[in-house]
């Protein structure tokens, strides 16, 4: 019997617009696979953006505002400020805290974004602190334990021993050698971060007032035990990208205002991207309530030393963007001042 085997000699039309769809089919379904998988990782992504941005956002935010006001003391004391023609955040030291609704003052806060708020705690900086053997009010000379590297025409502060009263005054002597002790005289003035013209308006270091009504001043001599300061001035505010080609979004900054007071210049460094608004509102003592009011409504008040709380809003943006637009979320806490 004899037979052909049969052989493929090709496909045809039909077999291949089959195989044809079937891999379409296929690769279709890699595809969209592919796709969903990325855009679960971009979403992921941002949503972890966020989390971190907002949440290290209210951690750098919160340890220094809790601080406020810190002296080494836990009750409030009358401040003597006799330093005239003061830089403008050192006017409010204090108070402790001073805060600013929308657009903040631009020569504290350059490049600020529109619309935010900013704030600026004041303390005393405990890594330049000098125990008191002595104080001769009159001769207007404080005498130290050790010896001291500030300049003159520093900006210092003293804690009297039992937290009854603080001082701030400028630095006039000594000038040179050995630096054990600290000079507050009038006669003499400086440039301090910008502002020329400082100096002291009296030699008198206890009572509260200030160099625009000096009647509450008094020369009483501050005990052994007391404390000399260098003073920390912390602001924090958004620096708007538009305005600043090194960043490329909204950016949680910090800037140190301080550093003035002692012969140096205002530093700021970037915290946090994506961080696209702060709105503070300020917990004021009402008795046994607390009433939370805006910068403006405390300031016109004159309630800053009533302040006992911070209640952050902060709005977190991603950088990766998902179907065109960042993910935005809302991050809030409460912060209690712990030296009120």
């Amino acid at each position: 019997m004899n037979y052909h085997r049969a052989r493929q000699a090709g496909l045809s039309l039909v077999e291949l617009m089959v195989a044809l769809v079937l891999g379409l089919l296929l690769s279709a379904g890699v595809i969209t696979i592919f796709i969903s998988a990325k855009q679960d990782y971009q979403v992921q992504d941002a949503v972890s953006q966020v989390q971190e941005n907002g949440r290290f956002s209210l951690e750098f935010l919160s340890s220094d505002i809790r601080m406020a006001g810190y002296t080494g003391c836990s009750n409030e004391m009358p401040t003597a400020n006799s330093v005239e023609n003061p830089p403008p955040s050192l006017a409010s030291f204090g108070e402790g805290i001073e805060g600013f609704t929308g657009t903040p003052p631009a020569a504290q806060f350059p490049d600020a974004l529109a619309g935010t708020d900013a704030v600026i705690v004041h303390m005393a900086d405990t890594d330049n602190e000098f125990p008191v053997t002595n104080h001769n009010p009159d001769a207007a000379q404080i005498s130290i334990v050790g010896t001291h590297e500030f300049d003159v025409g520093s900006i210092l502060m003293i804690v009297d021993s039992d937290c009854s009263s603080q001082g701030i005054f400028l630095l006039t002597g000594p000038s040179s050698g050995t630096k054990n002790n600290a000079v507050h005289n009038t006669g003499k003035t400086f440039t301090v971060g910008g502002t020329s013209g400082v100096g002291n308006c009296t030699k008198a270091l206890k009572g509260n007032f200030d160099c625009d009504n000096t009647a509450g001043a008094s020369s009483t001599a501050y005990s052994d035990g007391s404390t000399v300061f260098s003073i920390k001035s912390i602001g924090y505010y958004i620096k708007d990208p538009d305005k600043v080609a090194t960043i490329s979004s909204p950016t949680l900054y910090r800037v140190n205002l301080g550093a003035a007071y002692l012969g140096g210049s205002t530093t700021e460094q970037p915290l946090v991207e994506g961080v696209s608004d702060l709105e503070i509102l300020y917990g004021v003592r009402d008795g046994s309530n607390i009433q939370y009011k805006t910068a403006d409504v405390v300031e016109a008040a004159d309630e800053w030393n009533d302040v006992i709380a911070v209640r952050l809003d902060v709005e977190a943006q991603s950088l990766t963007q998902v179907d065109g637009a960042p993910i935005v979320r809302n991050f809030v806490r409460t912060v209690r001042l712990r030296n009120r």
